[in-house]
């Protein structure tokens, strides 16, 4: 009789654990699946201007990620990806650069949210942290004159359109 109440339990625990799982295992990968849309934000860079009147601004980074139906059901890549950058030279010499590439081919992001992407000299990667926000970093090269490792964080924006109020 023992050995039968042993048994139900195992199997009330295995039900439980497995009804548990199927209800949290979409709501973890939603919330690492982005929206489609436009999103801009900040890199830990400080960027100094030509004109010392004028205060230092913190580099930007943009992207668009669309979405499209594929034999493999919908696939979410980027569009679009810009960055400002402050690029240091081995002379010392420090340089403004904005870097900014519409993707053809690439740009994927996989389902847990992680994208990678690199092109002529410009390196991007991260992962979504929600539907509507994504962290990562940048590199971007240019003869040799570099920017390594930057931090950078993002948000979904409304793309400069006006949204009602």
């Amino acid at each position: 009789m023992s050995h039968r109440f042993s048994t139900r339990r195992a199997l009330v625990t295995a039900l439980l654990t497995a009804s548990l799982l199927a209800t949290l295992v979409p709501s973890m990968a939603g919330a690492a699946t982005p929206r489609a849309g436009y999103y801009s934000g900040s890199t830990s860079q400080m960027i100094t201007p030509t004109d010392p009147a004028e205060p230092a601004k913190a580099g930007e980074v943009d992207f668009k990620v669309m979405k499209y139906g594929s034999f493999n059901g919908t696939v979410r890549k980027f569009l679009k990806v810009g960055a400002t950058t402050q690029l240091t030279c081995p002379s010392g010499e420090v340089k403004e650069d904005y870097f900014s590439v519409y993707i053809i081919m690439g740009g994927k992001i996989d389902k847990l949210g992680r994208f990678r992407y690199s092109y002529k000299g410009f390196s991007f990667k991260g992962r979504f942290t929600s539907r509507t926000s994504a962290k990562g970093t940048l590199s971007r090269t240019v003869g040799d004159c570099t920017a390594q490792g930057v931090t950078w964080t993002a948000k979904k924006t409304s793309g400069g359109i006006p949204l009602p109020s």
